[in-house]
């Protein structure tokens, strides 16, 4: 399965989609309105690791030279 990251492009990546449908299927999720907190606090805690993974990847790559 190449090229199937969506971490960076997706709202919600693919997995997560997978395991919150799961959820529903076998009834862990509770009411409608548990589902959609849950899938609302999961975008914003993916959000939140998404500007983790920028912030530290232009901060790993600020100290290499221009001619490397």
């Amino acid at each position: 399965m190449a090229n199937r990251s969506d971490f960076f492009n997706a709202k919600l990546p693919r997995a997560t989609k997978r395991m919150l449908t799961m959820g529903q299927v076998y009834d862990w999720t509770g009411d409608q309105h548990a589902r959609g907190d849950l899938r609302r606090a999961m975008i914003a805690a993916h959000a939140n690791h998404v500007g983790y993974k920028m912030k530290r990847h232009t901060t790993e790559n600020r100290d290499a030279s221009e001619t490397e």
